[in-house]
């Protein structure tokens, strides 16, 4: 299973050099917390690295899909949202504690 860091490499892999700068773009101006600077010559990989350090990977995510769906990929911000969406229902299956037949004696 793909982490969620993963999952957002692989979304911005698919964009091309143009996009991902429009991307990193509406990212540096429509959220705070990530300077202007520190974007200017990140690649995707370092892109990925200051959304996660700066918002967890969890929002890094949401906002991933709303700027993706903001330069027109609606596609690949579908795919994140999707994939997403299984990420999580596969971890909530993870913790929730299974209960053996014999274990209840009713």
């Amino acid at each position: 299973m793909e982490s969620l860091q993963e999952l957002l490499v692989n979304s911005l892999e698919e964009l091309e050099d143009a996009k991902l700068k429009k991307f990193q773009w509406h990212l540096n101006n429509d959220h705070e917390g990530i300077r202007k600077s520190e974007m200017e010559n990140a690649d995707r990989l370092k892109t990925v690295d200051m959304m996660v350090g700066c918002f967890g990977p969890k929002e890094a995510v949401k906002i991933t899909v709303d700027v993706l769906r903001k330069i027109q990929q609606k596609h690949l911000a579908e795919d994140l949202a999707n994939k997403y969406k299984q990420t999580q229902d596969q971890d909530s299956m993870k913790t929730s504690a299974p209960v053996a037949a014999d274990s209840y004696m009713g």
